[in-house]
Formats: C-alpha cells, sequence, structure tokens
C-alpha cells in the first residue's frame, strides 16, 4: 500500500492564483507539496485537513531576490546603533560606553546598523570620540550598508593598521584634514577589517540564522537568494555556517550567489548546481561601490563632494572574471551601482554571449542605480536582469538627493526597465534596506515619497507591477518560474494568506499582515490555525 501526501483544503478565501488579476477562487486544495485544485468549494475535492481562511486573501509566495540572510542573523548578535535605537551621536557614544564598561578589556566591541542619514548631526563619530568612549576594547562600527565602518585607535592596534598604511584598490583609509587615519574605513579597507576580526561564534550564528528565517516567513518570503556569501564574515566562514542549516526541515527555499572568482570557486570544487531547495548556480562580484560613501563609479561628478568613486577592481580584471564565470556555466550577479560600472558590466556580458552565446543565462545587475544612457536596450539584448531594491527610495533618499542634485529624478528605474522589456526583480538587500517586501512594494508605488519629494515619480510602478516584481520577479530570477510563483494544478504549494487585499488601491501595502505561510506544502507560520484553535476552545 502507498501512502499519499498528505491533503490540505483551504476554503472562504479570495485567492489569487497570480498577479494578472484573474478571476478568484474561494478554495484551494494542496497535495503533498503542490497546488492540486484552484477554484469554488462546491467543486473542491475532499482533503484530509480543512482550513478556514475567513475571508483572508491568498497568493503566491514572495521571493526576496537579494538578501543578506547572514548579516541580519550576525546583527543580532550585536550591539544596535540604528537610528531606532540611537537617536543622535552622543546617544550612540553613551551606548558605546556603557557596553565597554560592562566588557573585559581586549573584548570586541561591534556595532551595527550605524546610518548618520538617521542622526540629526548627519555625521560619523570620530575617532577621538570613540578613543574616549572605548579607550581599552577595539571597537568597529558597521555602517548599515555593510561597504563602510569607523574602528577606534585600539581596533587599528589590534589589527597592525598605522598610519603608514597605504590605501588598497578599490577601497580607501579616511584622514582628518591633518592627514592622520580618522578612523573611517571604505569598501575593500573595510573588507580587510572585517576579516581580520575574530570570528562570532559559528552555532550562534546557525541559531540565530534560523530565527531570521523564521522572521523572513512570517513577512510572507517562500524564497530567498543569499547575496554574497562571504560578504560578512569571508567566503569560508559562512559557506561553514550555512550548511550547518543544510539539512533543517522548516526553512526557505534558499538561492546562493558565491562570492567567489571562477577559479576560487574550482579550487574548493564548488561548481554550479541548480535545485528547488538550496540553489548555489550564482557567482557573486562587486564592480563599484556605493551612494552613500560616494564610491559609486559614475561619470558626472557627484554634486555635493565631487569625484567620480572608483571601481572594486581592475576593469579588465573584473571583466575577464564575468566571461570566465559565464563559459563556466555561472548565473553571474555583478553590484554595479554607478552608470560607468553598469555600462562596463553590460560590455561584459556582450563578451561573454558574443564568445558563448547562452540565451537563458539571465545574467543579473543589482541596484543599476545610475541608468546609462542606451544600457536598457543593451540589457535586454544580453537577456539580462535588473534586480533592485525599492525601499531604497525611502532609506536612501536624503544621501541620493545630495549626492546627485537635480539628477536624483532619474535614479532607481524601475517603469522604464520595464518598458524596455528588461526583467526587473524587486528585493530587499536587508539588512541595508527594508526586511519587508511590504514596505518595498510601498515603495515602488510611491517612489520614496515617506522622506520628501518622490524620486522620479514617472519610474513609479503599478501596485500590480510591485507585487508581482516579488511574487514573480524573484522566481524568475532564480529560473523557477516554471513551477512556482503562480497558484495553479501542479505548481509548487508555495503560498501565503494575508489579512487584507494588497491589489486594493485603498489598501496601505505597508500595513499588509501575513497570516499563514506555507512551503513546499507545510504551513510554517500560521495565526490563522491559532485563532482557529482558540475560537475552538472557547466553545467547550
Amino acid at each position: 500500500m502507498t501512502d499519499r501526501p498528505h491533503s490540505t483544503r483551504f476554503i472562504n478565501g479570495r485567492i489569487y492564483r497570480d498577479a494578472g488579476g484573474r478571476i478568484l477562487a474561494d478554495t484551494l486544495v494542496t497535495q503533498g507539496d503542490a497546488i492540486h485544485f484552484v477554484g469554488s468549494r462546491n467543486e473542491a475535492p475532499a482533503a484530509e485537513t480543512t482550513v478556514d481562511l475567513r475571508g483572508a486573501v491568498v497568493m503566491p509566495g514572495l521571493t526576496d531576490a537579494h538578501i543578506h540572510l547572514f548579516g541580519l542573523a550576525t546583527e543580532r548578535l550585536q550591539v544596535a546603533l540604528d537610528p531606532a535605537s540611537v537617536k543622535s551621536v552622543a546617544a550612540l557614544l553613551d551606548c558605546v560606553s556603557s557596553t565597554a564598561q560592562r566588557s573585559p578589556q581586549g573584548r570586541w566591541i561591534r556595532g551595527v546598523g550605524f546610518d548618520e542619514n538617521g542622526l540629526p548631526e548627519h555625521r560619523y563619530p570620530t575617532r577621538e570620540e570613540l578613543d574616549a568612549t572605548a579607550p581599552d576594547q577595539p571597537l568597529v562600527i558597521r555602517r548599515f550598508c555593510g561597504h563602510t565602518a569607523i574602528v577606534n585607535s585600539a581596533a587599528l592596534r589590534v589589527l597592525g593598521i598605522d598610519e603608514e598604511v597605504s590605501d588598497p584598490v578599490g577601497g580607501s583609509f579616511g584622514r582628518d584634514p591633518a592627514g592622520r587615519l580618522n578612523g573611517i574605513v571604505k569598501e575593500s579597507a573595510a573588507d580587510a577589517v572585517f576579516r581580520k576580526m575574530p570570528q562570532v561564534d559559528r552555532a550562534l550564528v546557525a541559531n540565530s540564522l534560523r530565527s531570521t528565517i523564521a522572521d523572513a516567513m512570517r513577512l510572507g518570503l517562500t524564497a530567498a537568494v543569499e547575496a554574497a556569501v562571504g560578504f560578512t564574515s569571508g567566503f569560508d566562514e559562512e559557506h561553514a555556517t550555512w550548511e550547518l542549516l543544510r539539512s533543517d526541515r522548516s526553512r526557505l527555499r534558499l538561492g546562493f550567489m558565491y562570492r567567489l572568482d571562477p577559479r576560487e570557486a574550482l579550487a574548493r570544487k564548488l561548481a554550479p548546481h541548480r535545485s528547488p531547495d538550496w540553489q548555489t548556480n550564482s557567482l557573486k562580484f562587486f564592480a563599484d561601490g556605493i551612494v552613500g560613501a560616494r564610491t559609486a563609479a559614475v561619470t558626472t561628478a557627484f554634486h555635493d563632494v565631487g569625484g567620480n568613486g572608483f571601481f572594486m577592481r581592475d576593469e579588465e580584471e573584473l571583466e575577464h572574471a564575468i566571461v570566465e564565470a559565464h563559459l563556466g556555466g555561472w548565473q553571474v550577479a555583478v553590484h554595479a551601482v554607478g552608470d560607468r560600472a553598469i555600462s562596463r558590466v553590460i560590455g561584459a556580458f556582450e563578451r561573454a554571449q558574443k564568445v558563448k552565446p547562452w540565451s537563458d543565462a539571465r545574467h543579473r545587475i543589482e541596484h543599476y542605480t545610475c541608468p546609462p544612457m542606451g544600457g536598457l536596450p543593451r540589457m535586454k539584448q544580453v537577456g539580462a536582469i535588473v534586480v533592485s531594491q525599492p525601499s531604497f527610495l525611502s532609506v536612501m533618499h536624503r544621501t541620493t538627493v545630495e549626492a546627485f542634485g537635480p539628477e536624483a529624478e532619474s535614479k532607481y528605474p524601475a517603469r522604464s526597465v520595464l518598458d524596455a522589456r528588461v526583467p526587473y526583480v524587486s528585493s530587499s538587500d536587508a539588512p541595508t534596506g527594508e526586511f519587508s517586501p511590504w514596505v518595498g512594494m510601498a515603495n515602488a508605488l510611491d517612489r520614496g515619497a515617506d522622506k520628501g519629494k518622490p524620486l522620479g515619480s514617472s519610474e513609479a510602478l503599478s501596485r500590480r507591477q510591485a507585487v508581482r516584481s516579488y511574487m514573480h520577479g524573484g522566481a524568475y530570477a532564480m529560473r523557477q518560474e516554471t513551477w512556482r510563483g503562480v497558484l495553479e494544478p501542479g505548481m509548487a504549494a508555495d503560498l501565503i494568506a494575508v489579512d487584507r487585499d494588497a491589489f486594493d488601491a485603498s489598501v496601505d501595502l505597508k500595513s499588509v499582515m501575513v497570516l499563514m505561510t506555507m512551503v513546499r506544502g507545510a504551513i510554517e507560520h500560521d495565526v490563522i490555525g491559532s485563532q482557529a484553535s482558540a475560537a475552538a476552545g472557547s466553545m467547550h
């Protein structure tokens, strides 16, 4: 006798099969890890379990195509210095001081989430201020973007960094007007600091990752792509930590971008591998820096401080690595923010396709903040994808306006990407951007209006486009759109139930609450069930 997969029938719901606005159903049945039926209740087959949705709205599960779950997890183990936790530079220094007083001499203090844009002073703490608050402990404060940090003198001593240090390729050590190190390290210089610091206990990080993944499912995510294994603590440490979760039964569908060159991947015996649950077919490269640090490689000098940013590595070397990855069968994902960087990356994609045509490569540009002239037709020609972060329109509103002045209106394109028939995918880039996909969707509509004048109103997405960019976009970026992202018989039973209709123009997307999340036919987050149990108990 063969055991049949468990079946669940969901009734009394408002069920969207996809983001296309087709006729709603009121009943859905899953069998095992797949959708078995979608339609009206009087036509639905029986099932072993019935869940009364009580009018909740059901839709396909969401994918965050660019997120740093490892970064989120490690932040939870460190000192929170984000604007929600510290309201001023003085409050930040007080927090550091109290942490230092509780910590043994010589123990590292790790602060995370710092964002000068959210403080009234709009500045970094100085090296002298940090030395006064933590004279005996090495201190590193990681800016929320992950590309910049601030260290005190004790940290510089432990790391062996003195006043004679030279700027590395693709990075810088900040200096005060007198030429003395000011404690600010950017890009590859910050990377060097992060790599030399003692690692956080691996088991602690793994457990924090499990909690972070559970929170992601509570937000409606059923899949996510870890955007750069190696970005926070180095590749080998992060890879080993992730392996501790590989056998976990309760988790998202995961994809991973390895922050490795092809030869580094080969040396570790890593090859591209597609999987519905643990996909490792992408390599991640960084072409340039970021807007906040004015390290993005732009053609026109920054409006406020001048300068044109820089590439993170030699341009020819970068292009060669991208082509080599393409030839090795890897999906290529490249961080490119400035128009100079974006254009160069597109050129690498073009060269790769010329050497070896690959119609379904789906190479990606992460961010695509400053669109180069003629970039989108070229992206379409090579079949590349724009992976954007709509919440940056709010989170980085101030710094974008300051960096680009009147030209800020043209940054973070969205509608023009779709109009050019280039795939557009939304993501969070959390912890840099907002973790919640619903906030990202809202910002895709309002273009950061919560922080001031909307940035490029003509680039606003429609409500359906915004939802679809999380519902279908991430599945497409992972080459999984043929079997998930739509609620139809035979498709994956990855779905969510929410408390209000995200497609209703009167609904504030930021207020949407996820009541239930199902992944692979298993309910991983459930408010509906607990309510039902409570209701049943009250009737006895």
